[in-house]
């Protein structure tokens, strides 16, 4: 039973993987469900299997997306052992170089975009997305704080994310539609110098 579950979770994935990829290639007009179970090299009924239609499919891609940058980015945080400093630091990095940074990453995310506004579902996911880095930075920076002998209200610390959270994401715009403008490592190192000038912190 547990080898068949996996095998049915492992199916799924490579649809959405070949959702992805569809989009990337073609944009997101093109993903009809036949066209995709063409990029997976299946048939339109096995999708159907997995998923009721094209709705469902694209906002399953559009959580994947969102998940894999989430998961990516929580790489170097989860060790609690490490000062917070540390770990914000390692966020920050890890959210402004690749695989997030990445002209293929904003294809995507630009392609879902305008769905976001006219479907309650996408909006919903994107909105969790938002609360849920927003709320590891939130953590990550009154943790560092904290290092530091200095307590913050909720207020301040919910503030300090959202600004954060804005450089990264301006930054992750601008290398991911400019890789070829930037040195290695030279985007990570504008990101801490503009979250240290924020939080008046030493990251970089």
């Amino acid at each position: 039973m547990e080898t068949k579950r996996r095998e049915s979770n492992k199916r799924r994935q490579a649809l959405i993987e070949a959702t992805l990829e569809c989009i990337a290639q073609e944009g997101l007009q093109a993903a009809t469900v036949r066209k995709v179970a063409d990029y997976a090299g299946v048939t339109n009924g096995l999708i159907r299997f997995y998923f009721s239609g094209k709705d469902e499919l694209i906002r399953a891609a559009y959580a994947a997306l969102l998940e894999h940058i989430y998961v990516t980015a929580r790489v170097g945080v989860e060790d609690e052992s490490v000062p917070a400093k540390v770990r914000l630091r390692e966020f920050i990095r890890a959210t402004l170089s690749p695989p997030i940074v990445a002209p293929r990453t904003v294809l995507l995310w630009a392609n879902f975009l305008p769905l976001t506004y006219s479907d309650p579902e996408m909006a919903t996911i994107r909105r969790e997305a938002y609360v849920d880095t927003t709320d590891i930075l939130a953590v990550l920076i009154a943790d560092s704080f904290q290092q530091e002998d200095k307590v913050l209200d909720n207020k301040a610390v919910q503030g300090f994310a959202i600004q954060v959270n804005a450089i990264i994401d301006g930054l992750w715009l601008e290398g991911s539609l400019a890789t070829d403008k930037f040195a290695k490592g030279e985007l990570e190192q504008l990101g801490l110098h503009a979250a240290s000038s924020v939080l008046q912190l030493e990251l970089d």
